[in-house]
């Protein structure tokens, strides 16, 4: 194992097309590279995980064909209440999606020119970047696992972008990529009762640690999957801090590296890990000797094409951001160096029932300062409005969120003051109460619980917010 200092040689990012820099310097990273790496080999997770005390089980990519959505049979539909109004389910908002009309982009033509400008450069075969922050929708990578697939369809294929290589909570997934974990690693993020608090959470609001050995993280190409085959270098992101332990990074069979996380001061560590562009797996461990922070790994490709990454955090709402170390957050964000940012929070806002508009209004504001201290001004953003929420009062009784509608007006009107964009999710599935319409679609397009998508439901609103930001490319 060869340890390598905080002090080597760095090498500077290259081959990036020419666009606007992120107000923000960018931390320089570290850089191993591994030419020797020759593919995953074949040990399994199962057999990794056995190497450790206590087993889980592995978070596999759910695989996803063409979405078809078949209309319901309106005479098999019930009849329900919504806020005590009898309504035929079949004439609910949203019974019909395959009928919606397009929902588009709303905002000020200057930013809708600077989201075409996007499009039009993925078009054009150079790179583009679109980095997704939220919520458990985000988290899930259902929505954004759709969007990613279908751009690098498009554009091309330049990796699945960020990921967590342990997961901080049971069912986090990815989309076209291999995660593996042993039990024993803490996860933090900022509503986390038991957590830290200290707000060291990285460019995501999210952490995961080990001071354990024992203890892995991997994440791997995908082997049969159409996209996420290949990868050319891992960046990772830690925690430099006192006390700070060893990293251990290993590639496919290639001997372990070790990069020291010891730091005078918190501060974010990037490591960057090249490798021969195809199959890999990155496996990261601590060497047991301090506590390893780990705030996610973006998997990337050379040339042009897409990157979609997935940053959400299940139960967040936006002014999470509020409590993450901001320079650490923006740094992040600044190497991830995004094309377009999208806020898909709200959900969970607009289910508080403590809300109010005036507070909402200035913690969002904050938020979006935050971000464009980061974000130079030519790069746009898209704020996306809550999806709409229902609850099952009793058979065939259903109550919806007022409080969704008020929640979107607010992105509505504060998204161009800060050079974004608005997209309402809630209208793009119906209006108010598709919700119930989509749960009681054949097949269902809703969960249970009314709050969330099947991934089917999903994907065809990933398909409604493609239709619309394709549409700007014009």
């Amino acid at each position: 194992m060869r340890l390598v200092p905080l002090t080597a040689v760095l090498v500077a990012a290259s081959g990036l097309p020419a666009r606007p820099s992120p107000l923000v310097e960018t931390v320089a990273p570290v850089v191993l590279q591994v030419p020797e790496a020759d593919g995953p080999g074949n040990l399994t997770c199962e057999e990794a995980r056995a190497r450790t005390a206590v087993q889980r089980p592995e978070s596999r990519p759910r695989r996803s064909g063409i979405v078809k959505v078949v209309p319901p049979d309106p005479t098999a539909m019930p009849q329900v209440l919504i806020r005590d109004r009898q309504v035929d389910a079949a004439a609910l908002p949203g019974a019909r999606p395959e009928a919606l009309p397009l929902q588009p982009l709303e905002g000020q033509s200057e930013v809708l020119a600077r989201i075409s400008h996007v499009i039009r450069r993925g078009d054009g075969g150079q790179r583009v970047r679109l980095t997704f922050y939220g919520a458990s929708h985000t988290e899930g990578d259902h929505w954004t696992g759709r969007i990613r697939r279908v751009l690098q369809d498009r554009w091309g294929d330049l990796g699945h972008g960020f990921v967590l290589p342990a997961a901080p909570f049971a069912g986090y997934r990815g989309q076209d990529v291999n995660l593996c974990r042993s039990e024993g690693w803490f996860g933090d993020w900022a509503s986390r009762s038991s957590g830290r608090g200290d707000g060291l959470l990285g460019l995501a609001g999210v952490s995961v640690s080990s001071s354990d050995p024992q203890d892995f993280g991997w994440v791997e190409t995908t082997h049969t999957n159409a996209q996420g085959r290949r990868v050319s270098r891992f960046e990772v992101f830690a925690l430099g801090q006192p006390g700070g332990g060893t990293l251990r990074i290993q590639v496919d069979q290639a001997p372990e590296r070790a990069v020291s996380t010891v730091a005078p001061c918190p501060t974010l560590q990037r490591i960057r890990v090249e490798v021969p562009d195809g199959p890999h797996r990155l496996v990261l461990a601590p060497s047991g000797d301090g506590e390893v922070r780990i705030f996610g790994v973006s998997m990337e490709r050379e040339g042009g094409g897409a990157i979609v990454d997935a940053l959400g955090v299940r139960g967040e709402t936006a002014s999470s951001w509020l409590t993450w170390e901001p320079s650490m957050a923006a740094q992040g964000l600044a190497a991830l160096d995004p094309d377009l940012v999208v806020l898909a929070y709200g959900t969970n806002e607009a289910n508080d029932s403590r809300w109010e508009e005036a507070a909402y209004r200035r913690e969002l504001e904050a938020v979006l300062a935050r971000l464009r201290a980061v974000l130079s001004p030519e790069i746009p953003c898209i704020l996306v409005g809550p999806s709409d929420r229902g609850v099952k009062l009793s058979q065939d009784r259903y109550a919806v969120w007022d409080r969704t509608e008020r929640v979107a007006t607010v992105q509505r009107e504060v998204a161009p003051l800060w050079g974004c964009a608005f997209w309402d999710w809630q209208a793009a599935t119906g209006g108010p109460g598709s919700m119930v319409a989509w749960r009681l679609h054949d097949p269902p397009l809703a969960a249970s619980d009314l709050i969330h998508f099947t991934p089917t439901g999903y994907a065809l609103v990933a398909d409604r917010f493609l239709a619309a930001l394709l549409a700007m490319r014009s």
